[in-house]
């Protein structure tokens, strides 16, 4: 099923900024509908704020609470999994950075400084 024909009845659609307009420039271009089929929902709209500013804009506000929650949660659950009974008297923030990070440590980088010391 083709993402824009979610959408069947376009008299259920408010039309606050001309948001049908939108949505049916959108089922007939071919081009947005292959970049939205090959791409992530966190680049394709972002990407349409130029194109299709009112209706980009209410699709980021309903995928943003998504991405937070989902963080939100990724955060209690490396807390939960750092603060164990027997690690319950450390100090977690620098725990916590590093594993929310996407970033590698260089271990032996650090290793070698604090070898130096």
């Amino acid at each position: 099923m083709d993402a824009f024909e979610l959408v069947k009845n376009l008299e259920d659609v408010d039309d606050d900024g001309n948001i049908k307009k939108d949505l049916i420039d959108m089922r007939h271009n071919h081009g947005i509908q292959m970049e939205f089929t090959n791409s992530q929902l966190d680049h394709f709209w972002p990407s349409q704020l130029e194109a299709y500013p009112t209706l980009a804009t209410k699709a980021l506000k309903v995928l943003v609470p998504f991405a937070t929650t989902y963080l939100c949660e990724q955060g209690f659950s490396c807390l939960l999994h750092i603060k164990t009974k027997s690690r319950n008297q450390l100090n977690f923030e620098h725990d916590l950075r590093v594993a929310f990070s996407t970033k590698t440590p260089r271990f032996d980088a650090i290793m070698e400084k604090k070898q130096q010391q």
